[in-house]
């Protein structure tokens, strides 16, 4: 006797949707009897990817020239959700906060965690400075783009 292994392709879907938002390349699930692997192709997104780390070069560049002239203090950053998803402030293995008020933080620093499904995506600080306060609270759900955290630039 042989043993059904069904796949719902509307969970695949989804969770397609969700490494593709994310950039996540490879993800691999396992059920009794069945594996499911699934890859991310670089070919189509590279140019999608080119072009939009084109648009934020030159935002980042406008950015700094407006700074340069005006002579002033940079203004507050905002660490963004980079999808939808539950916000976590701290790690779900563990009981103290990634960041507080008042942490110094460098690009690259972990500052949160976004939840989607069973999937902890870690949110960066994009650049030095110190994080001014938490925007969302632990466990909410957020929306693409929505401001997690604020951070005040080193000079």
């Amino acid at each position: 006797m042989t043993q059904k292994n069904e796949v719902d392709i509307g969970e695949l879907r989804q969770i397609t949707s969700w490494l593709a938002a994310v950039d996540i390349e490879f993800i691999e699930i396992s059920r009794a009897g069945t594996t499911v692997r699934l890859t991310l192709e670089r070919a189509s997104c590279a140019a999608d990817a080119s072009a939009t780390d084109h648009v934020v070069s030159q935002a980042v560049s406008a950015s700094a020239a407006a700074r340069a002239s005006n002579n002033t203090q940079p203004q507050s950053v905002s660490v963004n959700a980079s999808s939808a998803g539950i916000f976590l402030a701290t790690h779900p293995a563990h009981s103290t906060p990634l960041v507080e008020a008042g942490a110094q933080v460098k690009p690259g620093d972990i500052v949160g965690l976004l939840q989607i499904a069973q999937l902890c995506i870690p949110l960066v600080a994009p650049v030095n400075g110190v994080v001014t306060r938490t925007l969302a609270a632990h466990g909410t759900t957020v929306g693409y783009g929505t401001p997690l955290l604020e951070l005040s630039p080193a000079a």
